[in-house]
């Protein structure tokens, strides 16, 4: 029985912070893998469409390469339609049958939760892993098991899009690899 934390996102475009964060969550639920899980649509953004799924799953290989103990995970690209957690985990369970499952987000996303369509389905079948930045205080909900993670990371995939937009070429908190990727084929976000 494996411990499998579930890392979704955009990933436009992974960044240093993901996989800070990921190894964080890793560490504090003593986790053996992390999933990145790229979304096809998100339901709780809504404006620019993301960049193709093809491209972010190219640059979350490329950024995971080395690490042993993440892999990418393409359940939520599989379908046209916004991506909802708790079918993508029902998914995740029958494929995967036998594990213990984490499903690692934000002090943001925590808060919005009860919004979130069945979340009731979602903390029936998940320990939350949840990322609190600046310190923040991460309270207990009812019925919701939770493993509260205290750090951040300086990274913004709002900014390196935007130096992207610019033509920068050695983007900060970019992986170098991922920025390879981004240069050779004239790759942009969005």
């Amino acid at each position: 029985m494996k411990r499998i934390g579930i890392f979704g996102g955009s990933f436009d475009p992974v960044h240093d912070g993901h996989i800070h964060l990921a190894t964080l969550a890793k560490d504090a639920a003593q986790l053996d893998e992390v999933w990145f899980l790229p979304c096809h649509i998100s339901p709780h953004k809504t404006g620019r469409p993301p960049s193709p799924g093809a491209t972010r799953t190219e640059w979350l290989r490329a950024a995971l390469a080395g690490i042993p103990w993440a892999k990418t995970d393409l359940t939520e690209l599989e379908t046209d339609a916004p991506s909802f957690s708790y079918l993508t985990m029902e998914k995740l369970i029958s494929r995967h049958p036998g594990n213990l499952w984490f499903w690692i987000m934000g002090g943001d996303q925590w808060t919005a939760l009860p919004e979130w369509s069945h979340p009731e389905i979602l903390a029936s079948l998940v320990e939350f892993i949840v990322l609190a930045r600046n310190n923040s205080e991460v309270l207990p909900r009812e019925g919701y098991r939770m493993i509260p993670v205290h750090g951040e990371h300086p990274a913004s995939a709002t900014v390196i899009r935007a130096a992207i937009a610019k033509g920068e070429t050695q983007i900060l908190h970019l992986d170098p690899e991922v920025n390879r990727i981004m240069r050779d084929r004239a790759l942009n976000c969005g």
